[in-house]
């Protein structure tokens, strides 16, 4: 007998090096949309936390996806035809010389039930009609996109993230309470570590 073995997910999250602080209804409102919607933009401005929210509400979710949830990190690129390679590879599709990669890729997620994470979206947009065509043949894909602005795609869903709470200047705090701001935390955390 012995313990319950657990059913591994596959999964190629990245396990990110320091805690996760604040955030708690950005991460309730994404699991909340992400079973209403199959396509969910994270948008805010560059440095706000997007993609560290990202990995932090599909790290939570793992068990939701039989089939897994995959990272593609998008940053590094800026051709937008190679959007579908990069994908393939998270995903461990193989490319077909005789074989458009998007055919490839639509026939490996057809059936499948898992979360695509897309980080850094904004620099492709062109690539964008890409999702569309994965989400119509793959009724229970979902894709979870970190991008400075909305895709515009039919059925997209856009959740704003804002910067972490910071106390105004107005309203001076004892020390004792500034913790309470989330930007505080991550700056008393981040400090005590170094």
């Amino acid at each position: 007998f012995g313990p319950p073995k657990t059913l591994e997910v596959p999964t190629n999250l990245p396990v990110p090096l320091t805690s996760f602080v604040g955030r708690d209804r950005e991460l309730a409102r994404i699991g909340q949309l992400l079973e209403e919607t199959r396509l969910l933009t994270l948008t805010g401005v560059g440095g706000c936390g997007k993609t560290r929210l990202a990995i932090e509400a599909a790290t939570g979710l793992l068990s939701a996806y039989s089939d897994g949830i995959f990272f593609v990190e998008l940053a590094p690129i800026t051709d937008p035809a190679l959007v579908p390679s990069t994908i393939a590879v998270a995903l461990g599709v193989r490319e077909e010389p005789t074989r458009p990669i998007q055919e490839s890729l639509k026939d490996a997620l057809r059936d499948r039930e898992l979360l695509l994470v897309l980080d850094n979206f904004e620099q492709l947009p062109a690539a964008a009609p890409l999702i569309t065509e994965l989400l119509s043949v793959s009724p229970r894909l979902r894709v979870l996109v970190t991008s400075r602005a909305p895709l515009h795609l039919t059925g997209e869903q856009q959740l704003p993230v804002p910067p972490l709470r910071v106390p105004g200047p107005r309203n001076p705090l004892p020390a004792e309470r500034l913790p309470e701001f989330e930007a505080v935390a991550l700056f008393a955390r981040r400090a005590a570590a170094v």
